[in-house]
């Protein structure tokens, strides 16, 4: 008996300490550097995501949205903005961003941001 209670307070203990649902990346200088993202933007969190809309002109104004940011090309042609969900989102050209908006979204290291490269 003593041996099970021992192998489950060991398991419990490995099974908290060795799993995290939530892994956070602190590597931040990755994110800034990142040509292609993804941010599940949250107009709460900053006002560039509000402004993002304003520039893009997209009305009504959502609260929580996904935005999907790929400059990868040096063609300005190829650089573009999704904003919506991977299955019908809108496209916009990365051009249509004014600069503030574009170094914002650039420079954001929220956990909420995810390097697609």
């Amino acid at each position: 008996m003593r041996t099970i209670l021992i192998f489950l307070l060991f398991a419990l203990a490995l099974s908290i300490t060795g799993c995290s649902g939530t892994k956070i990346s602190t590597n931040t200088k990755n994110l800034k550097n990142s040509k292609y993202f993804r941010i599940l933007a949250d107009a709460d969190d900053d006002p560039v995501f509000v402004r993002l809309q304003d520039d893009l002109r997209i009305e009504p104004k959502m609260e929580r949205y996904t935005i999907t940011v790929d400059i990868r090309s040096n063609e300005t042609s190829q650089q573009y903005v999704l904003i919506g969900d991977e299955y019908n989102p809108f496209r916009y050209s990365w051009s249509q961003v004014s600069p503030e908006v574009q170094k914002g979204l650039l420079n954001w290291t929220g956990s909420n941001k995810e390097n697609l490269q």
